[in-house]
């Protein structure tokens, strides 16, 4: 870590560092790059799986330490310091805790609970707006089971607060909900920090997100970021001194990054 610089960027990948709907990030690519260079340590913390990460680590041309499928496992700690551990496992694997949902969640809200991996391939592509190969790589999952919930709000409020009480969580994003173990992002994200301090103890972090399950991780950070989305800022963010991207992404991610940044200094 370099020593002048013990910042770390921890970091939603849709939505906000990639582009809603394309997943593009071509127009901040060397930005992210140039970041890198500096020292500045940026950790994809998404809902995304392994090997969707890792394609996004190709595509970047770096290999970025990352946390997987809402705060499931840790990978790559390792290229920060060799001496961290490669691969940190939080969560218990898809099949046991979706056992769990199956077993101690009610009928009549687990009825209402279509699971995407029984869908057609047609439906599939259509919910995550992916080709072939990108939407093997997102349903290629370990740890968590996307589902789609077709009840209404109070139904939604009822099961979110049962699954809480069975060591579960659900994790709300752009498209999907996904069942997971009792994991999140700011649990990793500590667990993350705990380790680096163990030879680093100045350390600023940035959090930047831009839905929901992002809020957590994002209040536990020095430096809390939002990237713009018309559907989550109709509703008020109750977090202190939050930069709010006037972008949507990938431009916004840019421009909080370089806002924080600049507050950092």
């Amino acid at each position: 870590m370099n020593k002048k610089s013990p910042i770390i960027i921890f970091t939603d990948l849709d939505g906000t560092l990639l582009h809603r709907d394309t997943f593009e990030f071509d127009g901040i690519k060397e930005y992210v790059k140039d970041l890198t260079s500096k020292g500045i340590i940026i950790i994809p913390n998404t809902s995304k799986t392994q090997v969707e990460i890792e394609d996004f680590n190709k595509k970047l041309d770096l290999n970025l330490p990352f946390i997987s499928e809402n705060g499931s496992a840790i990978f790559g700690l390792d290229n920060i310091n060799k001496n961290f551990p490669n691969n940190i496992v939080l969560s218990r694997e898809k099949e046991i805790t979706f056992k769990v949902f199956q077993k101690k969640i009610p009928e009549n809200l687990r009825s209402k609970c279509k699971i995407i991996t029984k869908m057609e391939k047609k439906i599939q592509k259509e919910i995550f707006g992916l080709s072939d190969k990108s939407l093997k790589n997102v349903l290629n999952r370990s740890y968590s089971t996307p589902i789609l919930f077709k009840g209404n709000g109070e139904q939604k409020k009822d099961l979110f607060k049962i699954v809480k009480t069975i060591g579960l969580s659900l994790h709300e994003g752009g498209r999907v909900i996904n069942i997971c173990d009792n994991v999140s992002k700011v649990k990793a994200m500590n667990k993350v920090l705990k380790i680096i301090k163990k030879t680093e103890n100045k350390i600023k972090t940035i959090g930047v997100g831009d839905n929901y399950n992002d809020l957590e991780m994002l209040k536990n950070s020095d430096f809390a970021c939002l990237v713009f989305n018309d559907k989550f800022l109709m509703e008020p963010i109750n977090i202190n001194n939050c930069i709010v991207s006037k972008q949507s992404a990938p431009l916004g991610w840019e421009e909080v990054v370089k806002l924080a940044l600049e507050k950092i200094k």
